[in-house]
């Protein structure tokens, strides 16, 4: 039973550690989907998917394509819908160090503010994460998603860390090594689960990708990694079978989340010749998996439960 009287965190709030890895572990046994766009992008298709937990983006509507340049969110019924009455959680779509000029927080008058970083060698432009203008920016959108009902937050692309850390360094002040980088990010998911937590002291937070972040930190952050994995319930790895498989990759799954009971979530690419075997190489080292055929997230695979 989980207790929302009150914007606090921890116990106080009668939701524990325990109690929300339990609850991300209960709904992970029928699986989970991912999706961000496509036709079937509403609330009564999404209600009838089978999966036991949804990542969904919560803008129907980019801020490009409305009239006042406005994101459109799903609306707190719309949300309860597609939780199938809060019986499923739904976390939604948070990007940490991105700039997303579909957002609505991009300045209409186009001027190019102080929270923009550099350009990846990918074209990808980061964030200045490291900078409070991007956080307070981050910590709105906390809000603001949250408000939608969502049971939590999805915060994708935190191994951009280690892209910022392997940039030349400049006159910025953004970190000027990858171990820097780790701590900077080790506590800005702190920052952001925290922000979550007083708006709704069950909030789920499951964190895409940087996986080593522990390791690249500074030896004197253990206690800031110890902090960061008891604030979030759950990390994804994309392509752990694929690109990204290595020994090292699973053994820091292993021994940096499964063994401290942060739920490891698999996504994979494969045809549907393959999902399944691949699915079972996923649960065989404790992972709740998700197979995409295509590589698209424009609509929801079968989920793949933790039982099969």
């Amino acid at each position: 039973m989980y207790l929302l009287a009150s914007p606090v965190t921890g116990m106080a709030c009668g939701v524990s550690q325990i109690d929300r890895s339990a609850r991300l572990e209960d709904a992970l046994q029928n699986g989970y989907g991912v999706q961000y766009w496509g036709p079937d992008f509403n609330a009564d298709t999404l209600n009838q998917a089978s999966h036991g937990l949804l990542i969904l983006e919560a803008a129907k509507v980019g801020a490009l394509d409305t009239p006042d340049g406005k994101e459109r969110f799903f609306t707190p019924a719309e949300i309860q819908t597609i939780g199938q009455d809060g019986t499923r959680p739904v976390l939604v779509y948070l990007n940490l160090t991105e700039v997303e000029p579909w957002r609505d927080y991009w300045p209409s008058d186009k001027t190019v503010p102080n929270w923009v970083g550099p350009v990846t060698a990918q074209g990808d432009k980061l964030a200045a994460f490291w900078r409070s203008e991007w956080r307070d920016i981050l910590h709105d959108r906390v809000a603001r998603l949250l408000a939608t009902g969502a049971d939590g937050l999805f915060l994708d692309d935190a191994l951009n860390y280690f892209v910022l850390g392997s940039m030349a360094s400049d006159s910025s002040g953004k970190p000027t090594s990858i171990e820097r980088s780790a701590g900077v990010m080790l506590n800005l998911v702190r920052e952001i689960a925290s922000t979550a937590r007083e708006i709704r002291c069950d909030a789920l937070i499951v964190v895409n990708n940087g996986v080593f972040i522990g390791r690249d930190a500074p030896a004197s952050a253990r206690d800031d990694f110890d902090a960061y994995r008891d604030a979030i319930d759950g990390i994804m790895i994309e392509d752990g079978f694929g690109a990204a498989d290595h020994p090292d990759l699973h053994a820091a799954l292993k021994q940096d989340y499964l063994d401290r009971d942060v739920s490891v979530l698999s996504l994979d690419f494969a045809s549907d010749v393959e999902a399944k075997p691949l699915a079972q190489k996923a649960r065989d080292k404790g992972y709740a998996p998700y197979i995409v055929p295509d590589g698209s997230f424009s609509y929801l695979a079968p989920p793949a439960s933790r039982s099969r």
